[in-house]
């Protein structure tokens, strides 16, 4: 629980600060310096191409399609008509309000597939097939009339908040939001953000537009970000964070620590006997466990079936404890392997070393905590060695 506390909260931080500061400039508009007034305006093509770059490179096409989404609807908005009769401009525009949340909430729910492969390329083809039939429709007045006519819909008479967009437009935005933020991931959460940024700026009024949109490129750009980050230091099987992140925490240990080393006993014969499936499964259940290692501990995923925990501030002593009841719950709980009528137990072995005088280099001290863990097991496994 308290883990899927911080994933929201740190996946939500970023885009409540853009947000927050889009709506404050949105309301009071002088704080922006004449001379920089461009940049509201053409902010979200500067944001939207950028964040397409940078999806690019890192291989991440739904942020990509995302951004080319928001670019094209932004333009279709800001565009003044483009030679569309005021009928056919009307339909984009409230057209805009449903393509928006139906196209991320069915990205956020998609696997990553990358941008120039066959996925890849077939969802670049739904997205523009989307917006050339929106054109060719806006292209024909009493078509686009009649289509406003359809899409405009109240449930009930309103006023306010309430009457400021169409119902199911409203519907499809709050139930986009709420199933967005359920994937608790940092990407599908700025989706989420972007709909929400984009249907405050409607209701607002027309405008407030360039300000929602402004909102809804910076968070995807942040969450973008955020996935980049994700790539570089969390192992993507536990979900901890791995050997590139244990590096940066080594760096930042003070004058007084422990590092202990564990691994899962018998993995490769587990792995033989039961398949690298069941192994992963191992692998997560004992990832799961050492994420609430507690005593101050920060658990990394070292490589394998080898995990590594810090203790800042700690003797080795002290942080027998909680690791001892690590080893413990572990070894309690038992898995059922797929088609197998028997449970198995899981052990770690663990081995514990801490800073002194003669090894003041984390990396010695995590080597010599990984000597202890030989020894753990040379003594029978399924036990703690300082």
């Amino acid at each position: 629980m308290r883990r899927a506390f911080s994933i929201v909260i740190s996946a939500s931080l970023a885009p409540v600060l853009i947000m927050g500061a889009c709506l404050v400039l949105a309301v009071s508009p002088t704080l922006v310096p004449v001379e920089l007034s461009g940049l509201v305006r053409y902010g979200p093509f500067l944001l939207a191409a950028l964040g397409s770059a940078i999806g690019w490179w890192f291989n991440r096409g739904r942020a990509v399609f995302v951004m080319l989404l928001l670019l094209i609807c932004y333009w279709l908005l800001v565009g003044n008509g483009a030679g569309f009769s005021a009928e056919g401009v009307a339909f984009l525009r409230i057209a805009t309000l449903y393509l928006i949340p139906v196209n991320l909430l069915f990205l956020g729910f998609t696997a990553e597939r990358g941008v120039l492969n066959p996925r890849g390329i077939a969802r670049m083809l739904v997205l523009g097939l989307q917006i050339f039939i929106m054109l060719m429709l806006a292209g024909q007045p009493d078509v686009g009339s009649a289509l406003y006519q359809l899409l405009d819909v109240r449930f009930f008479d309103s006023t306010g908040v309430l009457d400021a967009m169409p119902h199911p437009a409203m519907i499809l935005s709050v139930l986009a939001v709420v199933l967005l933020l359920i994937r608790h991931k940092p990407l599908e959460t700025s989706f989420a953000a972007a709909v929400i940024a984009i249907s405050v700026a409607t209701v607002m009024g027309t405008g407030f537009i360039q300000y929602g949109y402004l909102a809804a490129t910076g968070v995807v750009l942040a969450g973008l970000a955020q996935e980049a980050w994700r790539m570089a230091f969390v192992d993507d099987l536990t979900g901890l964070p791995g050997r590139r992140a244990l590096g940066h925490a080594m760096a930042e240990l003070g004058n007084q620590y422990a590092i202990a080393m564990l691994d899962v006993d018998h993995f490769k014969k587990f792995n033989d006997t039961y398949g690298h499936d069941v192994g992963d499964i191992v692998l997560k259940k004992v990832a799961r466990e050492l994420a609430r290692v507690g005593g101050g501990g920060k658990a990394f995923r070292y490589g394998g079936e080898e995990f590594t925990v810090l203790f800042a501030g700690r003797t080795a002593e002290r942080a027998q404890e909680p690791l001892d009841a690590l080893r413990k719950r572990i070894a309690e709980n038992k898995i059922t392997p797929p088609e197998k009528n028997k449970t198995v137990s899981v052990t770690i072995s663990v081995g514990i070393s801490e800073r002194d005088e003669d090894t003041t280099d984390p990396w010695q001290v995590l080597k010599r905590a990984d000597k202890k863990l030989y020894d753990a097991k040379q003594s029978g496994r399924n036990r703690v060695v300082l």
